[in-house]
């Protein structure tokens, strides 16, 4: 099949939400597709949108989004048709910022690709509390959201949680919606005997938990020392290893902090994957998040999960391989399981081998391009780029 990938950004780059759409681009291509990469449009912010950020932030004290003004989104649509004109022929264009396929030219089918909508990240995340925001980001988020929505072909959430959220704040058709998880990003990783490898030398020191999140408070930093504390209390020694970001606040001795650790450098890449390799426990008790690709990861490397059970989080570990308590739940009741099956290396190994068989079954990019694959050959079928 023949794709093009459109983004209002840089579809290929790394820092694209979080290298989701590159993970698709690359994958599609080493299954035989081929992948148009389209974007970024119109990367300057138009003079009124500038001056209305400055006008919202200073005077109101409001914030203004600019990607969240349908005006925008419309000044886009020329240069974004006439690239996929020049495009050629496509299978399906895919879209992973809903808003983005608004004015798609309606020859094309189009396939949104996303982990929530507009109204589930309001008052949800922080910094998008409707307090906070202009009116018209607000109204314009959803009105964009539903014209997405409206015009797309197909919706592929990598929740229920969100799926369900589009189906009921969207009306959007349950048959124009499907699942799949998103996978982990990451190159060359383990191999399942590399994880049982892994696994066994696990558990005979301190108990290492292992934190990755760039931002401390909204990843629930604070949360994951808590229950290492916890653990401690229970007669456990532990060390937190913190990657992504800096601990706030008071740190203790137990914490282990390494910055950020880039997955381009190879000295850095390595010292990332030991700590994966080493680690007992993946632990990110999340304040906001949809389906962090972050847990693909740690399944990927056989570490049972401590989480939340917020937005999509427990659609990802399913209660199969890792603990997800509402937010706001004691830490103890985290510590008294870690604890549990830490000294349970026979139930230890079994979560292991069950986040592990998660990662292979469906937490992998080539599994979501598969799905991805089967929903557009199911779609109408298109020539030069039109529908037949």
């Amino acid at each position: 099949m023949r794709f093009a990938c459109l983004h209002h950004g840089d579809p290929v780059s790394e820092s694209l939400w979080s290298g989701i759409p590159l993970n698709i681009v690359r994958t599609l291509r080493e299954l035989g597709h081929e992948v148009v990469a389209i974007g970024p449009l119109n990367p300057e912010a138009p003079f009124v949108s500038r001056v209305k950020t400055q006008i919202y932030r200073h005077i109101f004290k409001k914030m203004y989004l600019i990607n969240r003004d349908p005006a925008v989104v419309k000044k886009r649509a020329p240069e974004a048709n006439r690239l996929l004109a020049n495009a050629g022929r496509v299978d399906a264009v895919l879209i992973t910022y809903p808003p983005d396929a608004v004015q798609i030219d309606r020859s094309y089918p189009v396939v949104i690709i996303h982990d929530a909508t507009w109204t589930q990240l309001l008052d949800f995340y922080p910094g998008l509390e409707r307090e906070a925001l202009a009116a018209e980001t607000i109204s314009g988020g959803i009105e964009l959201d539903q014209m997405g929505l409206d015009r797309c072909d197909h919706v592929i959430y990598s929740s229920d949680w969100a799926a369900g959220g589009a189906i009921s704040d969207f009306g959007v058709p349950q048959k124009k919606v499907s699942v799949a998880s998103l996978g982990a990003n990451m190159k060359n990783a383990p191999t399942a005997a590399d994880v049982t490898s892994f696994s066994l030398k696990r558990g005979q020191g301190p108990m290492k938990l292992l934190f990755v999140g760039k931002e401390w408070h909204r990843k629930g930093g604070d949360i994951a020392v808590s229950v290492a504390s916890e653990i401690e209390n229970l007669g456990v020694p532990v060390e937190l290893h913190v990657v992504g970001c800096d601990p706030e606040g008071h740190v203790p001795s137990f914490v282990r902090p390494y910055g950020w650790l880039r997955k381009d450098v190879p000295q850095e890449a390595d010292e990332l994957r030991e700590l994966y390799e080493s680690s007992d426990f993946f632990i990110m008790p999340t304040r906001a998040d949809c389906t962090p690709v972050v847990f693909a990861e740690s399944a990927a490397y056989g570490l049972p999960t401590i989480a939340t059970d917020v937005g999509g989080v427990k659609d990802v570990i399913r209660g199969e391989w890792g603990i997800a308590l509402p937010l706001g739940a004691s830490p103890v009741l985290y510590a008294e399981w870690a604890v549990k099956h830490f000294k349970n290396r026979v139930e230890y190994e079994r979560l292991s081998g069950l986040a592990r068989e998660s990662y292979e079954d469906h937490l992998n990019w080539p599994a979501f391009c598969h799905h991805l694959v089967k929903v557009v050959a199911d779609l109408s079928p298109v020539s030069n780029g039109t529908r037949s």
